[in-house]
């Protein structure tokens, strides 16, 4: 679906995404070539240099560009809304997405820094997930979707057992390290002797 990348990124109305893209001079959201390749070998693809790159990306708007897109349908004219868009605020971390000749490739990529993989939220976005794609991925011809895990630890515990298939690989999840640069740590509300109270009246950082 050569309409679909453009259809994506017109719908892309997060303030976050310009205002770091005019702050970083980087107005194309370019990958770092670290990341780029680093991303590849979790997705087991290559990603060309130049693609589509998006944050905090509404999975609504995922679906509708996916869904008029392969109907061929004028998106300002009111079509009708078959369990396409939900309404809610759930997104996808950064999306990438890139044409090859015969396919276009979508890449979402779930990130954690401090808090716990849950299996709730995580089941739930696959549901959503599977809504949007298919159990085998396959629900739109000649689209690819590739889910990818980040974090400075890997995910443990997780269960996948009902996840669409595409999803994982031999029963497990997709997976890369999230690097953290400088020694980073936490602020906690804590009592005077540095336990974590959130009434004590103190706070600690450590």
């Amino acid at each position: 679906m050569k309409k679909l990348i453009g259809t994506l990124k017109a719908l892309n109305r997060k303030e976050r995404y310009f205002l770091i893209a005019d702050a970083l001079g980087n107005q194309d959201f370019r990958l770092g070539e670290e990341f780029r390749l680093k991303l590849g070998r979790a997705a087991n693809v290559e990603i060309p240099a130049e693609v589509w790159v998006a944050m905090d990306y509404h999975l609504d708007w995922l679906s509708a560009a996916l869904h008029v897109s392969a109907l061929g349908l004028n998106p300002a004219i009111p079509w009708e809304n078959t369990d396409v868009v939900k309404g809610n605020q759930e997104d996808v971390d950064l999306i990438v997405g890139f044409d090859t000749p015969d396919n276009t490739t979508l890449i979402l990529i779930e990130a954690k820094l401090d808090t716990a993989w849950s299996n709730n939220q995580m089941n739930s976005k696959a549901e959503r997930l599977r809504t949007i794609f298919g159990q085998v991925g396959s629900k739109y011809h000649g689209v690819s979707p590739i889910v990818v895990f980040t974090s400075p630890n890997e995910p443990k515990d997780l269960q996948t057992s009902t996840w669409p298939s595409w999803m994982v690989v031999d029963g497990k999840w997709r997976w890369m390290p999230l690097e953290l640069t400088g020694g980073r740590r936490r602020l906690y509300r804590s009592d005077a002797n540095g336990r974590s109270s959130a009434n004590a009246g103190y706070a600690v950082i450590r």
